[in-house]
Formats: structure tokens, C-alpha cells, sequence
């Protein structure tokens, strides 16, 4: 047996179940990241497009809506990397107002991605960094234990 959450989709409110809503929430939630202007009115034309194509798959309004049945719906919409690559900017809290993350950088790395990480929080360019912190840690200014701390406790974006 499993759980059954009712979920308000594009103005309609559907029933899923507890493995369709999570992957719902997590799809739509990637999408959001991506998505870089008039991001509400976006969202809520995806919700409705879902609302759509779920309809569309239910025979009856009191049937659940299944995992499979939002891995369709999705594929019919598109995987998130479809919407853009993922805002790394920065994300909004829940005040609505922009916070940088400091995270170690997949895309800009040369070791671990620290330095990549930490010129995409200052925003500077990670290759004068990257020889600052060269100087620093041959001539003395700064241990390599410092990276190495800094390696375990950035997370990686």
C-alpha cells in the first residue's frame, strides 16, 4: 500500500502517489533552478502543460496518478537540461531575496574546484586566483592544509 497526497497541479488537483509527487517535486524544482527570467509565470505554464498531459493519461478523476504516468508526462515536457544549464549564481531564500552559495566548481576546476568555487562567490577570475593561492601556499602565506580543509568542506555544486 502505498501513500496518496492530493497536489494542486497548474490550477487542477490531482491525487499521486507518494513515488510520483517526489519525482514531480524534484523535476519541477530542477526545472526552477534553470529557468533564468519571469520564472513564476514559466513555472506555472510547465504546471499547467503537466496538468494537461496527466489528464489526458487519467480515464477518471478518482484514479492516482503513478510514477510511470509522470516519467511520461515528463519525458513528453523535457528533462531539465532542456530548460538551460542550472543557476549557479546564486538562489533565492525564502525571503525572496538573491544568496550566493559558496560551492566547489564541477566546471572550473584544476585540483578539487576550490578555486573555481571561491572566484564564482567573489566574482573574479579564477586563473588570478588561482595564482594567488599558488604564492600564498609556496611562499608561506597560507598551508596547503588550508586547500585541503577547504577541499573537505566546500561542498561541490
Amino acid at each position: 500500500m502505498k501513500e496518496a497526497i492530493n497536489a494542486n497541479i497548474g490550477q487542477q488537483v490531482f491525487t499521486l502517489d507518494r513515488d510520483a509527487y517526489d519525482r514531480l517535486t524534484i523535476y519541477l524544482n530542477d526545472v526552477r533552478r534553470r529557468i533564468t527570467s519571469d520564472t513564476e509565470e514559466v513555472m506555472n505554464d510547465i504546471e499547467i502543460r503537466i496538468a494537461e498531459i496527466l489528464r489526458e493519461a487519467l480515464p477518471s478523476t478518482m484514479m492516482v496518478v503513478t510514477l510511470a504516468m509522470v516519467e511520461r508526462a515528463i519525458a513528453r515536457i523535457g528533462t531539465p537540461d532542456d530548460f538551460g544549464a542550472e543557476n549557479q549564481s546564486g538562489t533565492k531564500n525564502s525571503s525572496g531575496m538573491g544568496q550566493k552559495l559558496l560551492r566547489r566548481s564541477r566546471t572550473d576546476r584544476s585540483i578539487a574546484g576550490v578555486c573555481g568555487g571561491l572566484a564564482d562567490y567573489f566574482g573574479i577570475d579564477s586563473t588570478i586566483l588561482r595564482i594567488v593561492m599558488l604564492c600564498l601556499i609556496i611562499f608561506g602565506g597560507m598551508s596547503l592544509w588550508v586547500y585541503i580543509i577547504m577541499w573537505l568542506l566546500i561542498p561541490e555544486e
